[in-house]
């Protein structure tokens, strides 16, 4: 058997179901389970993309077409989203943004 002491070199963070759990339960300061998250990852043209989530000065900045991730939650008080655009070969991210009922969040 062959062993490699060679460690992973990727230092790109991976946006997936797991990091927006622990994203928004440490926002929210409460505990989400991941089976109560929506995901969808889609390839899409600049003008498939919803305007009130990437806007169009953002969608400068992208390849045509893009691979977005959108996740959502929804709590007793709001619905959460976060759309997360990264390069489709090495995941590289372009945007994130995150959202709920009232419009765009900063998070501090």
């Amino acid at each position: 058997m062959y062993h490699s002491d060679k460690k992973d070199t990727c230092d790109k963070e991976i946006r997936d179901v797991i990091w927006f759990k622990e994203q928004l339960s440490k926002r929210l300061n409460k505990e989400i389970e991941v089976e109560e998250i929506g995901h969808e990852s889609i390839l899409l043209e600049h003008d498939d993309a919803d305007a009130e989530l990437i806007s169009k000065e953002k969608l400068q900045l992208f390849p045509n077409p893009f691979l977005a991730h959108y996740f959502i939650y929804e709590d007793e008080n709001d619905v959460w989203i976060c759309v997360v655009v990264t390069d489709e070969s090495n995941q590289g991210i372009y945007y994130e943004g995150w959202f709920n009922d009232s419009g765009e969040v900063k998070w501090d």
